[in-house]
């Protein structure tokens, strides 16, 4: 070790207190994240539990089909109702404790407490996973880890109840708990104890039958949507490689937007599969249990819908909580070796080196809370909670237009302006066709506009958007951009720039109802003098 640390309680307090304060400084923008997706569904679930308890085991709720997380829910709602800044804080909170377990669980398998409590701690500030910290819904995944770590523990000292219980608690909070059982599988065939392998064989069919009965009771679970549609080799490989590259490249840094997968990615992916096939095959002492971690863990991965990692805002981040505690420990590891290897003052190489890594992390960290704003958003306009779902995707632009979906972002804000009347509305879109001008629905926002002004070019403008009537997507796009553009004037009070964008958003989408009903408000008001 390089610094000579004593495995006592006063030590273990120092550390709980240590990881406490870096946990603050590091997630202190959680307390001013707003809900995203689901999260609303699980309060109003809550709320029903409390007026007619038999809901809890309703299989068309919202959130079925995760019992132990629902409960949990149940008991924040109790406590503090629908405030986004206390959920969020106990999610902080679920994270640091499966830091401090997780750091546990490393000494279990046998590391030396410097690596443990190192691991630990490049867990905790681990950028990769962030999803699983900013969004509310996915507190199942730190408490699945709490499960595990500590059934890990329990599993090394040959204590099968607590095992049991716990990795059934487990798979009551996420399925992906299951994971654990091969893990610690593994790690008896890895020391030869054969005994102990066949006292955990009962538990694979125990959880098999739990996880079927989940699936079997809660059908319409929105978790079971995004399953892939029957076997699909090449998606199997191309999740694995996207994850094995994610925990790679987004480990302690935000480098790119997390929406695209260039093909760099699938390179990285590869190389680290073939890095820990061939560490696997060396048995190397210290790595071999964290390599098998991050394998088994990436193995629930495979089941889901490629199509569906492709389209979530943040990529595989929460997917990744699990198998980046793997990765901790591997980095934990490779951090020490290279500091010892340095003819350099290993202690001093070693500060600098974690010193760097940490402020990568706080960076990357704060450029993450930008996806949380930027899936905000997309939440709220869905919701037709349009000033939020505006304010939130102001602050994902603001914060780190680097890391969001551009583009999307800007297409989903721009019509928004307009229709709240919002002075920013001209600036932000040619702003945004400076950045896009290829754009299409950008470039049918400014010829919208353009045909509305009382110039000669608004005849040409006209022209070019008519010749789209025809195609029934393009021509409903433009009648919602004119509605947008409608109700703008509308609470500008200009009645008669109102009534005309109305009604070039009948003629283009004669059908929504909302047009008409735009055209009426428009007509009873009090006419311009």
């Amino acid at each position: 070790m390089l610094f000579a640390l004593s495995d006592t309680r006063s030590t273990w307090m120092v550390y709980v207190a240590f990881l406490a304060v870096v946990a603050l400084l590091f997630f202190a923008d959680l307390a001013d994240l707003p809900i995203d997706t689901h999260d609303e569904d699980y309060f109003l679930d809550s709320a029903d539990t409390l007026a007619a308890p038999a809901a809890f085991f309703a299989p068309d709720k919202r959130m079925p089909g995760r019992p132990a997380l629902e409960l949990v829910f149940l008991l924040q709602y109790m406590a503090w109702g629908t405030s986004a800044t206390a959920y969020h804080l106990c999610s902080g909170l679920f994270h640091l404790i499966a830091a401090l377990t997780l750091a546990r669980a490393g000494r279990a398998l046998g590391l030396d407490l410097e690596l443990a409590l190192l691991t630990g701690l490049l867990f905790l500030i681990n950028v990769s996973h962030f999803n699983a910290t900013h969004w509310i819904a996915a507190q199942c995944y730190a408490l699945v880890l709490i499960c595990g770590s500590l059934a890990l523990c329990a599993y090394v000292r040959d204590r099968p109840l607590p095992v049991y219980a716990l990795l059934l608690i487990g798979v009551l909070f996420h399925i992906s708990a299951a994971a654990f059982l091969p893990f610690f599988l593994y790690l008896s065939w890895q020391r030869g104890d054969r005994p102990i392998f066949r006292r955990y064989l009962p538990l694979a069919l125990l959880l098999a039958t739990v996880v079927l009965g989940l699936k079997i009771g809660y059908p319409q679970a929105p978790q079971a949507s995004i399953i892939a549609d029957g076997f699909d080799p090449w998606g199997l490989l191309r999740n694995h490689l996207v994850c094995w590259s994610r925990l790679i490249s987004t480990a302690h840094w935000l480098v790119q937007p997390l929406h695209r997968f260039p093909v760099w990615e699938w390179i990285v992916g590869a190389t680290g599969l073939g890095i820990f096939a061939a560490l696997q095959w060396r048995q190397h002492i210290t790595l071999s249990p964290w390599l098998a971690w991050v394998f088994v863990h990436l193995l629930p991965i495979a089941v889901l819908s490629p199509a569906y990692i492709q389209i979530v805002p943040s990529g595989p981040s929460r997917y990744l909580y699990l198998a980046s505690a793997g990765s901790a420990g591997i980095l934990a590891w490779s951090l020490r070796h290279l500091a010892t290897r340095s003819p350099l003052r290993p202690r001093l190489v070693f500060t600098l080196l974690l010193l760097l890594l940490s402020y990568s992390s706080y960076t990357g960290l704060s450029k993450a809370t930008a996806i949380a704003y930027y899936a905000s958003g997309r939440h709220f306009l869905a919701s037709h909670q349009l000033d939020e779902g505006i304010i939130q995707l102001k602050r994902a632009i603001a914060t780190a237009p680097n890391i969001i979906d551009l583009e999307d972002a800007y297409v989903r804000l721009v019509p928004m302006l307009y229709n709240r009347a919002d002075e920013q509305a001209d600036p932000t879109l040619a702003k945004a066709l400076e950045h896009f001008p290829q754009n299409h629905t950008l470039r049918l926002c400014q010829l919208t506009l353009d045909s509305l002004q009382p110039t000669a070019e608004a005849k040409a403008a006209r022209r070019k958007l008519d010749s789209f009537k025809k195609s029934r997507g393009v021509s409903r796009l433009i009648g919602e951009l004119y509605y947008n553009v409608g109700r703008g004037k509308q609470k500008q009070a200009k009645r008669a720039d109102a009534l005309g964008a109305f009604r070039r958003a009948l003629e283009f989408d004669p059908q929504r109802p909302q047009n008409k009903q735009g055209l009426s408000a428009a007509l009873a008001m009090p006419a311009q003098p």
